[in-house]
């Protein structure tokens, strides 16, 4: 028999002080806009971050990034996509498992470029990346690529076809694109 959905998603709780003062405005606002206090919490934290993008301008363009932009429904996506913004202030553990991606990244990208994330390849690692990273580090001087083989069983065992690893040596040296890895038609258009 099919389980039915549960409404809604996963939820998770935040426990915050209040001034009564502050507390008083959240209930004014609840009552006016007839909602839960949860939801005019949330709106609020929806429409600061979204009038809140971090700029980044060169001479050639001007660049704006918001959280829509880092979203993701994918845990592992998101924490990938945080890493890699400096203005947040990825920790050293962040910086550690963005490095590891992409010096492994046919098991995280569509292609050399890196610009897509194969998100049913990251939904199924990520929960183990620590330990992908800890055989990483064990092995790489004995044998540099047993955590894409460690990944590589992981993926076979949630029956997903893993990507060629190790990858061609020429690719790797010379960053050209080898073997199948080109998956992904955005990175091989010249423009």
């Amino acid at each position: 028999m099919a389980r039915t959905p549960a409404k809604g998603g996963k939820t998770e709780m935040l426990n915050i002080r209040l001034d009564p003062k502050t507390r008083f405005i959240l209930e004014y606002m609840s009552r006016l806009r007839g909602q839960t206090i949860t939801t005019v919490v949330e709106r609020a934290i929806i429409a600061a971050a979204s009038g809140t993008p971090i700029v980044r301008e060169s001479e050639y363009e001007r660049q704006e990034i918001t959280w829509q932009d880092l979203w993701d429904v994918s845990e592992g996506v998101r924490a990938l996509e945080i890493s890699e913004v400096p203005e947040l202030y990825p920790t050293y553990e962040e910086e550690r498992r963005f490095a590891f991606v992409r010096t492994h990244w046919p098991f995280f990208f569509t292609g050399e470029k890196k610009r897509r994330y194969l998100n049913h390849y990251v939904d199924v690692l990520w929960p183990r990346i620590d330990e992908f990273i800890q055989i990483h580090e064990d092995m790489k001087h004995q044998d540099y690529y047993a955590a894409g083989h460690a990944m590589a069983d992981a993926l076979k065992n949630a029956k997903l076809q893993p990507p060629k690893w190790p990858p061609d040596q020429q690719t790797a040296a010379t960053g050209k694109s080898g073997g199948n890895f080109s998956r992904d038609l955005d990175d091989d258009i010249p423009f």
